[in-house]
């Protein structure tokens, strides 16, 4: 009898060790899914601020964009078109507003006005950044908050960063084409450069002491792009009556401090999941 007792227990513990591992090992499984749809949705976030800053850059003249704004359209389609059946995405209410409302956007953006394609192109990538904050929770509630309290940031503020960044693209790279920097053009951009200036500090100092996937030298690196393009922002764009820096120049550099800041984000959640491969 003692026999069979013990042949019962061993096998009620064997069942509740298998269904741990089996729950372990779907757990991982869906965060891994998660931080691979970060990464697609970081991915649209980035050629849809390319898109703006380009767009921007048309509707003051600049006609030899037009090819890469074609480009650009299919290179988004070519991530989003097979997110659409995404069993995550199914249930965001914020995807179905983006498809539809890029569905619109990408037919007409050439005809709006330069404030009306930036209002709309803002206000999708602020879409797709509450959307990209939604599905990080998933990595949150499995426990990686927990692990590592500060990491909330990757998916709030340093996203926000290089948003402000790529605002800060495309209003100067209108102006750059223009030639001047109207009083507004100057209250936004100022604003922009307080924004750059502050968040990007305080998310470098928090990258620092996280150093999962990035190393020093680049995170320095990173910093020191944001700094020399705040800094252009103040003495090319906002302190001059006349703008005679070129608006490729402008573009290329504020690209450049993006694509830097990109990397370190790429890489601290590359360093993420890795746990969970």
């Amino acid at each position: 009898m003692s026999m069979l007792i013990l042949g019962m227990v061993l096998l009620l513990i064997g069942l509740i060790a298998f269904q741990w591992f089996r729950s372990r090992r779907l757990l991982k499984q869906r965060l891994y899914n998660a931080l691979e749809l970060i990464g697609s949705i970081k991915k649209i976030i980035s050629y849809t601020q390319k898109h703006r800053g380009l767009t921007a850059s048309y509707l003051q003249g600049n006609q030899s964009v037009r090819n890469e704004l074609l480009a650009l359209k299919q290179q988004i389609s070519g991530i989003a078109d097979p997110l659409k059946h995404n069993d995550m995405l199914k249930r965001e209410e914020r995807w179905e507003s983006y498809q539809d409302h890029w569905s619109r956007l990408k037919g007409n953006a050439e005809s709006l006005t330069v404030a009306s394609s930036f209002q709309q192109h803002t206000h999708l990538i602020e879409t797709l950044l509450y959307l990209l904050e939604d599905v990080a929770e998933n990595i949150e509630f499995g426990g990686e908050q927990q692990a590592t309290p500060q990491i909330h940031f990757l998916w709030h503020e340093f996203p926000k960063v290089i948003e402000f960044i790529g605002q800060a693209r495309a209003i100067g790279v209108a102006v750059a084409t223009k030639g001047e920097s109207t009083q507004i053009d100057k209250v936004k951009l100022g604003y922009l450069y307080e924004k750059i200036n502050t968040l990007s500090s305080q998310s470098f100092d928090r990258l620092t002491l996280l150093q999962a996937g990035s190393s020093i030298a680049q995170i320095e690196q990173a910093k020191q792009a944001c700094l020399t393009l705040t800094k252009t922002i103040r003495e090319q764009l906002i302190n001059v009556s006349k703008v005679t820096l070129t608006s490729q120049e402008y573009f290329n550099l504020a690209s450049h401090t993006m694509d830097l800041c990109n990397t370190v984000l790429d890489n601290e959640i590359n360093a993420i999941k890795h746990n969970y491969r």
